[in-house]
């Protein structure tokens, strides 16, 4: 079979395509001697006149497209030192205004049922755990405020004093007053969601069956778009991003009286938009306590195949750029799964790091025990980091870059090493 280094190119399972002549593609994708009969997504896009959404829905994806990553970081252990047994090492800190047992949360998934049908024991598996869980959008205007009390419950009937329960809202939750519904239910937090790694720029997604479904979101002022097979797409509104709303929108919500979190995708201008924030809650002192940078590789329930994988770099990436200590936490997101991708994260700069398929995983294996035990497994790792750099605490880790060694030039520029 070709090898292709980046992704397969004009062909995918996930899209329900393939090549004909496979071992004779050239580097367009395209057969290098087309029978003209069509398997290829552009033979797809030619009968259905759409872009291509990964298949089957209901499930949930990740780009395949091979960028420089962590994976091409290796960690140099620290030779001289005072020896560090693991199990002793301490992972506790804390991450955006919330103490906690080690600096992972769950990365915000909202309404697909994929994600809806288990969130409730990666809730509770979390609060057991000792971590900050975020419930992501359109769970208000979907369940309603059974559903979203429902998740809520969840995580602080096995709540123990340490992590977090907050809640994201994007334009249309804001609209149904998503936050106060939240606060009032018990919510430790809030998180305003300006974009996510798969699909910055645009809403969220999923397919509706009924057109009654599809009646009632598009009265609540989502884009409703008919598909070929009788089903209809939901996009929520992405919302527009400026420094003069932000400033607004973090002014009004910090009377709610808890912290807040913002999620964003890792595109041009990130430093800018963190410096910004930092000099706006220097100045006007809102509860802003942490921002979530979600890079390429970041899960979805639903986004268009290209998108996801041609556009963002990884969230990592970004911390080299930025200059100065920010006045909130930074946690990155897109990717990340075990242990050894959390410190490489947190050596490069990060404070804490987002996990979202990973944790569906966990649940589905073995509901709320499943994801304590992965958590507990990650937390091991976590400690062996620590003692192969000869660090009795988690936190000491930050920054230590100079123990990261990139395996190709591109690696070393992409992160700043």
């Amino acid at each position: 079979m070709r090898d292709n280094s980046r992704r397969h190119k004009n062909w995918e399972i996930v899209t329900g395509t393939k090549l004909t002549f496979i071992d004779h593609a050239s580097q367009s994708g395209i057969c290098s001697v087309c029978n003209k009969d069509g398997p290829c997504e552009i033979g797809k896009k030619a009968r259905e006149g759409h872009t291509l959404y990964p298949a089957p829905f209901g499930f949930q994806f990740g780009a395949e497209k091979r960028v420089p990553n962590l994976e091409d970081l290796q960690i140099l252990p620290e030779l001289f030192g005072e020896g560090v047994q693991f199990s002793n090492v301490d992972t506790s800190c804390k991450l955006g205004g919330f103490e906690v047992s080690v600096p992972i949360c769950v990365a915000a998934m909202g309404s697909t049922k994929t994600a809806y049908s288990v969130l409730d024991e990666v809730a509770a598996g979390a609060a057991r755990a000792g971590i900050v869980m975020a419930i992501g959008e359109n769970i208000l205007p979907t369940y309603g405020d059974a559903g979203l009390k429902k998740m809520i419950k969840s995580y602080l009937s096995n709540y123990k004093g340490k992590g977090a329960m907050i809640v994201q809202g994007n334009f249309h939750d804001i609209k149904a007053k998503v936050f106060e519904h939240a606060v009032k239910f018990g919510a430790h937090g809030i998180e305003i969601k300006l974009g996510q790694g798969a699909k910055m720029g645009l809403g969220g997604e999923v397919v509706i069956d009924s057109k009654k479904e599809a009646d009632k979101f598009k009265k609540l002022g989502y884009t409703i778009i008919k598909r070929a097979d009788g089903t209809f797409e939901r996009h929520s509104n992405p919302g527009s991003i400026t420094k003069e709303s932000l400033r607004e929108s973090l002014i009004k919500y910090s009377e709610l009286n808890v912290p807040i979190w913002i999620k964003v995708a890792a595109g041009r201008g990130i430093v800018e938009l963190l410096e910004y924030l930092a000099e706006l809650k220097r100045k006007e002192n809102v509860r802003l306590e942490a921002v979530t940078i979600d890079g390429h590789g970041g899960g979805t329930g639903m986004s268009p195949w290209l998108i996801m994988n041609e556009t963002g770099v990884p969230s990592a990436s970004v911390l080299h750029q930025i200059s100065a200590r920010m006045p909130f936490d930074v946690i990155v997101a897109g990717g990340y799964n075990d242990g050894i991708d959390v410190s490489k994260g947190i050596m490069l700069g990060a404070d804490g790091v987002a996990m979202g398929r990973s944790m569906l995983i966990a649940a589905n294996v073995g509901k709320a025990e499943g994801v304590t035990k992965y958590l507990s497994a990650l937390k091991e790792e976590l400690r062996m980091v620590c003692a192969v750099l000869r660090k009795k605490k988690l936190t000491e880790m930050k920054g230590m870059r100079k123990n990261l060694y990139p395996l190709s030039s591109e690696a070393g520029r992409m992160f700043g090493i």
